[in-house]
């Protein structure tokens, strides 16, 4: 009786109205389970801060970046997330370089920080922006 009220205790209290696609049942579990937050999005990249280089000239950082379309999991407060990484993290012993104006399904476990810049909608500058462990997968949409 008690695991009976248990299962119905988990299918209520889990939203049904989530929808992810199909490439995200095709991640490892550990990587789904691992997510905090999830959101498809399109990839693009801006120029960032300007450096003065010794020799007079000048050099703009790349800022790459997602423009939220969907979320699936967690609070996302603005309409961009940046990253630091132009290419998607290994699944399957495998990376994809990331490219202009595609859509993908990104997985992310930001720290307590990053979460509260991501929840606030703030601009993240590169260097600040999410990197490593905090990006869980991106996987292209089709």
């Amino acid at each position: 009786m008690i695991h009976l009220f248990s299962i119905v205790l988990v299918l209520v209290l889990v939203p049904q109205d989530q929808k992810l696609p199909n490439v995200f049942h095709e991640l490892p579990e550990q990587m789904r389970e691992k997510a905090t937050v999830i959101f498809s999005g399109t990839y693009g990249e801006g120029r960032g801060f300007c450096q003065f280089l010794p020799d007079g000239t000048r050099r703009w950082a790349l800022e790459p970046y997602f423009n939220v379309k969907r979320v699936y999991l967690g609070k996302v407060g603005g309409k961009t997330i940046h990253v630091n990484t132009r290419v998607s993290p290994k699944i399957k012993d495998v990376s994809t370089k990331l490219e202009l104006g595609r859509r993908y399904l990104v997985l992310l476990r930001p720290n307590e920080e990053s979460m509260k810049v991501i929840a606030a909608g703030e601009y993240v500058p590169v260097w600040d922006a999410l990197r490593g462990e905090e990006i869980i997968a991106i996987v292209e949409l089709k």
